[in-house]
């Protein structure tokens, strides 16, 4: 591990150097989120410092509270599901896997966050978002294009960071509703000068569906959950500890269409040091923990990863036109696995080193980074970007970038069925150039063009070596590549809002030359709002293109609409009440070839909220 010592090494100067660099008056940019949908919202996930959607020049949505609310979504699958560039697969009902792909990237390419701190497990590679429990969202920012550099491995496709509730707040909510849904839940969020506290709660139970299409019993799903928050400020000094837990149990049916069911508990802890050293430079140290554990009820088979993370991120801001991104992220991660009597117990070290600098001179805006991995499962890794945005007047910007991004395989990838220790990192390049045309605050239009091709995928070879020139085993011999164009619209206009988007990309795997699979061509969504004083209505009609189940078989999955209608009236300013009437027409569909989806449903929510 000489590269580990080296970048250690050069680490541990970055602080000498900043200290010798010029003062500045621009002040670093403060981490802070409105949550009013009418403005341009602030994100951080792009560039890791806190910018506004418009001024970032990567392709950004956020999803604000107020929003989630005004749908009323059940979940960050719903929540999510309408943004272009992203497919949403399924197994199945409530608390069943759910996969995200992100420009046409595999769903293992999707890094998932929260609150900074990365969820995707170290075994499967998909993280449980169907355990995360919307009442603690505060928001949700959804990044388009690799973000290796800022991030490390798993963001080929994109980024999924999930920020959680905080601010003046004390609510309690009962939502009930189709398949005997019920959902208890409370938070108590406050801020008394230097100090901050913060709790979520959360308790589900629903009946389900049958997951398989096969099936006749129903699939039940339970979860609670707890995100606690601490707080103070000490001088120039913020501390913050957060710990958030989700456990529960999930029933679903294996190959044989048997009953089976498994306990699982995925939790994060964290603890935050935030130091304003000097006018021009924040330093940010944050330790971490997550932990992911599924336990099989009728067998001995588990997953499980725990890993403990530091990244130490410094900003500093030299002159009047540069804010420089510069830091060490480091992990070592457990992965633990037994399946059908085998399995696999190893350790991974990564220690990671990046640099961004965003600047900005007239109508030119240039961001630019570079990442170094050292990883102990395979040599370094070099990853970077290079974005440039030109505002060619008042109301358009130019905007094009390039990056690459990798995905270190997983401990499943070299130790489980048909594991191979000598893989590669998957890696991508990917190419966008987009133009923003804002001619006022009222219309907001977008339109992309991406290209996002990524090498040494990893397959398992066919026994008889069709596939390759190594049988039985995990090999980086796939080539995939994804172009397409995204449209998108928006209107505020008083309290009416119309969001529409337009995905057409192409997700072609090179090697077979075939469409990829659960990755539709075509994509359609239209939203409508009504934001009264104290009432809301909305009408979400989206439309998803055919594409194929798998890369092993012939079945193509129909193309679907879906139709979801949502109200809100509040009374006496504390007293919300919430209707969301899902898959009006009865659209019967599949999102994964033999596994239900819900018809038509209806989810009531009642909730008391008092925001001091």
């Amino acid at each position: 591990m000489q590269n580990t010592t080296r970048i250690t090494a050069v680490a541990a100067s970055i602080s000498t150097l900043f200290a010798l660099l010029p003062a500045s008056s621009v002040a670093v940019q403060n981490q802070s989120y409105t949550g009013d949908i009418s403005d341009s919202p602030i994100i951080v996930t792009a560039t890791r410092t806190a910018t506004s959607v418009d001024q970032a020049l990567a392709t950004s949505t956020v999803i604000s509270r107020q929003e989630i609310m005004k749908n009323q979504d059940l979940s960050v699958t719903d929540a999510i599901r309408t943004i272009t560039g992203i497919d949403i697969a399924s197994n199945g009902g409530p608390g069943q896997t759910s996969s995200i792909f992100i420009r046409g990237a595999e769903s293992d390419h999707s890094l998932i966050m929260i609150d900074g701190v990365k969820i995707n497990p170290g075994t499967i590679g998909v993280a449980a978002i169907q355990n995360i429990p919307l009442n603690m969202i505060d928001r949700i920012e959804v990044i388009m294009g690799p973000r290796s550099t800022l991030y490390g491995s798993d963001a080929l496709g994109g980024v999924i960071q999930i920020f959680t509730r905080r601010g003046q707040t004390t609510e309690a909510g009962w939502r009930f509703g189709s398949f005997n849904t019920q959902e208890l839940s409370a938070s108590y969020h406050r801020n008394d000068g230097d100090v901050r506290v913060g709790i979520d709660l959360s308790g589900e139970r629903t009946d389900g569906f049958p997951a398989r299409a096969e099936a006749s019993d129903d699939s039940p799903y339970k979860n609670d959950s707890i995100n606690l928050k601490l707080g103070n400020s000490f001088g120039n000094t913020e501390l913050d500890f957060q710990y958030m837990g989700s456990r529960g149990r999930t029933d679903y049916y294996d190959f044989f269409l048997a009953p089976v069911a498994q306990d699982y508990t995925n939790s994060i802890a964290s603890l935050n040091f935030r130091i304003n050293t000097v006018g021009n430079w924040v330093s940010k140290i944050k330790l971490s923990y997550f932990n992911d554990d599924i336990q099989q009820r009728q067998s001995t088979d588990f997953l499980k990863t725990s890993r403990y993370e530091l990244d130490w991120q410094n900003d500093i801001v030299i002159g009047a036109a540069n804010l420089v991104t510069a830091g060490v992220q480091t992990y070592r991660e457990n992965a633990e696995s037994i399946s059908f009597g085998s399995g696999f117990d190893e350790d991974t070290d990564t220690v990671g080193l990046y640099v961004q600098d965003q600047f900005e001179s007239g109508p030119n805006q240039l961001t630019a980074g570079l990442r170094y991995t050292d990883h102990s499962s395979f040599d370094g890794k070099t990853t970077g970007e290079l974005s440039y945005g030109f505002q060619a007047s008042q109301t358009t910007k130019l905007i094009a970038s390039f990056a690459t991004g990798f995905r270190a395989p997983g401990s499943t990838d070299r130790f489980g069925f048909g594991g191979n220790p000598e893989l590669v990192p998957e890696s991508s390049k990917s190419l966008e150039l987009s133009m923003r045309y804002n001619p006022s605050s009222v219309h907001r239009t977008r339109i992309s063009l991406f290209q996002n091709e990524i090498e040494n995928l990893i397959n398992f070879v066919d026994p008889d070596g069709f596939n390759g020139p190594a049988p039985g085993q995990n090999e980086n011999i796939d080539e995939t590549r994804t172009r397409g164009i995204e449209l998108t619209y928006g209107f505020r206009r008083g309290p009416y809002v119309i969001d529409a988007g337009l995905t057409y990309q192409d997700p072609r795997d090179l090697t077979t030359d075939r469409q990829l699979a659960r990755r539709a061509k075509e994509k359609y969504s239209l939203t409508g709002r009504y934001l009264g004083s104290d009432y809301s209505a909305s009408a979400e009609l989206s439309y998803t293109g055919e594409r194929p189940d798998s890369a092993f078989s012939d079945i193509i999955l129909g193309a679907y609409t879906l139709l979801n209608l949502s109200a809100t009236k509040t009374f006496g300013k504390v007293i919300n009440i919430g209707l969301r009437l899902q898959n009006i027409t009865n659209e019967d569909y599949q999102l994964a070839d033999g596994f239900n989806t819900a018809g038509r449903s209806a989810f009531f929510n009642i909730r008391y909220i008092n925001r001091r």
